[in-house]
């Protein structure tokens, strides 16, 4: 979802491994696995998860919108079903801050928020082949026709119309 909503790579915060150059976007577990049942019986854990998410850029500016384009991003639909396919719901998306530690001139710049997610198959492990992660194009309804049992009204509303 990083890559099709800002072009650039998502990378585990606390690691030390080569990056590219800016932008790119790291996440950190705050809370890993929290459970919200004990009771899933057989089928895939349920457990929320808690990330801090966070766009990394050398101006301010960039990095801010890179924050606010993801931000926007987790609340649509159509990069909502990358997650439904795999059983996680995003829940929560909050806490969007300046998250820059030293500000000067060739700083690392961040701004994030972090989220949480709900994961209803914990445990299971996809083959990416299972997985689709081209984006669902959104859907425009143009007009809506409603018969009732007995066939004896329509009501058919456009897309023009508003009540």
């Amino acid at each position: 979802m990083v890559k099709q909503s800002l072009g650039c790579n998502l990378y585990y915060q606390n690691t030390v491994d080569d990056r590219e150059a800016y932008p790119f976007v790291t996440y950190n577990f705050v809370v890993p696995e929290q459970d919200t049942t004990g009771d899933w019986l057989g089928q895939g854990r349920q457990y929320e998860t808690h990330l801090q998410i966070d766009c990394h850029a050398d101006k301010a500016l960039e990095s801010m919108n890179m924050a606010d384009t993801l931000f926007t991003a987790l609340h649509e639909s159509r990069y909502q079903a990358y997650f439904e396919q795999a059983g996680i719901e995003p829940e929560q998306i909050e806490n969007t801050s300046d998250r820059t530690v030293m500000a000067g001139s060739f700083y690392d710049y961040r701004f994030g928020f972090d989220c949480s997610f709900l994961v209803c198959n914990g445990g299971r492990v996809y083959k990416s082949e299972e997985l689709d992660f081209t984006p669902t194009p959104d859907t425009d309804i143009k007009n809506v026709q409603v018969k009732d049992t007995g066939s004896q009204s329509d009501v058919s509303v456009d897309k023009k119309e508003k009540e």
